[in-house]
């Protein structure tokens, strides 16, 4: 029995950067509500692993080999998860992490009245770029593996997941960005979430257990615009190349003017009330009667 069969190089690089965060808050016709926010910051992790997985004898009893590790990231609606866990076996990864957030772009708010509604919309912009880099290799020998990962944003993803594996290998490439989000309240529809939007899953892979992959892409509504799910069992040598994109045009909408029958004229100051100069006939154009004289006689 090896006392201590585990040989692992490890070299980790972290840089994180932040600054003032910012803080929306957007009141909504159908849902209430949606509060945004972003900061500056910037992280970065890089990794490089080789080694024997194998038992190791503790104070007189013996430990089960096992490796594991996981990565969660989660920033403003874009997100990245990965996992792995091994037996006894031969191990070699490397794996670069970097992910961006920026807080300094333009946010904007538009109310306006869409023509034929007597309620008024809602238009927040905002260009608030989040982005996720993550390129990962491996090679395994052994026992057993298993290794599932996933990125997207909003609802859009992109996944793979890799089970029962006794020799294994994948080199893959993975990204996802937030450029904008338009968010649109109207009483007319319901609420709109436009995120412009961009995921990327580059692999090449070589599978001799089960494999699985799946994807999904939503509009602003939210109702599915492409999915997709396939599985492998046996020995497979793969390779997958997927873009998701969604885009969406900033477009200020036509006002139709003040609504007829507002009652903004008896809350009006009263010097703007005074005789030669009311505005009744304005504020009241469809609800006022034509009275059988002038208001103002000469």
């Amino acid at each position: 029995m090896h006392r201590l069969a585990c040989i692992a190089l490890l070299l980790a690089q972290i840089s994180i950067a932040s600054g003032v965060p910012w803080f929306g808050l957007v009141p909504t016709y159908s849902d209430g509500r949606v509060l945004q926010e972003s900061r500056n910051m910037s992280f970065s992790f890089e990794q490089n692993v080789t080694g024997q997985i194998a038992p190791v004898a503790y104070r007189g009893r013996t430990l089960s080999p096992y490796h594991s590790a996981y990565e969660d990231v989660l920033l403003d609606e874009v997100r990245l998860k990965e996992r792995t866990s091994a037996r006894e076996g031969r191990i070699r990864s490397e794996e670069l992490l970097k992910l961006f957030s920026g807080a300094n772009s333009s946010q904007d708010a538009a109310v306006y009245k869409p023509e034929e509604s007597d309620i008024f919309a809602i238009d927040s912009y905002e260009n608030l770029p989040v982005k996720i880099d993550y390129t990962k290799s491996m090679n395994y020998s052994g026992i057993g593996i298993n290794d599932r990962d996933s990125i997207g944003s909003s609802r859009d993803f992109i996944g793979s997941s890799f089970l029962y594996n006794h020799e294994f290998s994948k080199k893959q490439i993975l990204s996802s960005k937030l450029d904008r989000l338009n968010i649109t309240d109207e009483a007319a529809q319901p609420m709109q979430i436009k995120v412009t939007r961009d995921t990327q899953h580059n692999l090449k892979t070589h599978s001799t257990g089960i494999a699985s992959f799946k994807y999904l892409q939503v509009d602003a509504n939210g109702d599915i615009l492409n999915e997709g799910d396939e599985r492998y069992v046996g020995t497979y040598d793969l390779a997958k190349n997927l873009r998701m994109k969604s885009q969406y045009n900033l477009i200020r909408k036509n006002d139709d003017w003040l609504p007829c029958c507002s009652g903004g004229f008896e809350s009006m100051n009263l010097m703007d009330q005074k005789p030669f100069k009311s505005a009744k006939g304005v504020f009241d154009c469809s609800c006022f009667v034509v009275p059988a004289k002038a208001q103002f006689q000469r």
